[in-house]
């Protein structure tokens, strides 16, 4: 009985830290490209990193990174950290995911666009665009920097905008395993009649 209670607590406290509470986690692409602080995301080029922080001011002045609440007005506000790519043309644009595990080759960008800002050297280091959400769903930011020697590379950022169900998928899941955590736990210690009878049969 002991060990039964002791291995139900032990993975209902860990599916409670995976399921159901916060998590700290990488947000954006699957790999180092992007990542997230707090509710900034950062797209990193190598070590040197852009700044991304979202605002929609007409619903609150809260702050977002990879999950924006709602649709409509946007504000995506960008940080060059690197004082270097200041002097580098950067382009950005905003794509609907389409959802699949990398962006195909020779995939038809502009059919998937809600927004693009061609390349401009941004001196200052700061620079922000507007965007009006229509539609709640996947997307994907990709920036694009071009170096000195013509040389262009583009990282991304996924983010979600509205209510969508993958943002649900984590709590579902964490419900169905404490769930079945304790279906498993119920069964071990509350045994059927006819088994509970046919141990005390053995005993006697």
């Amino acid at each position: 009985m002991k060990k039964w209670r002791s291995l139900a607590a032990a993975l209902f406290s860990v599916a409670l830290s995976f399921g159901l509470a916060p998590q700290a986690r990488a947000e954006g692409g699957a790999g180092p490209e992007a990542m997230s602080m707090g509710n900034m995301c950062m797209v990193m080029f190598g070590y040197d990193m852009i700044h991304i922080t979202v605002f929609q001011p007409d619903k609150s002045r809260s702050e977002y990174c990879a999950e924006i609440p709602a649709t409509g007005r946007t504000i995506m506000a960008f940080d060059i950290e690197n004082p270097a790519f200041r002097d580098l043309p950067l382009e950005v644009r905003v794509i609907r995911d389409p959802l699949t595990p990398t962006l195909p080759t020779g995939a038809d960008l502009e059919a998937l666009t809600e927004l693009h800002l061609p390349p401009k050297k941004y001196t200052k280091g700061t620079f922000s665009v507007e965007h009006d959400f229509a539609n709640d769903g996947h997307y994907i930011t990709l920036v694009t920097l071009t170096r000195e020697n013509g040389e262009q590379q583009t990282e991304m950022m996924k983010f979600m905008v509205g209510e969508t169900l993958w943002a649900w998928v984590p709590q579902i899941a964490g419900t169905i395993l404490i769930a079945g955590m304790v279906f498993v736990y119920w069964k071990h210690t509350h045994p059927t009649p006819k088994k509970k009878e046919a141990n005390e049969t053995v005993a006697s």
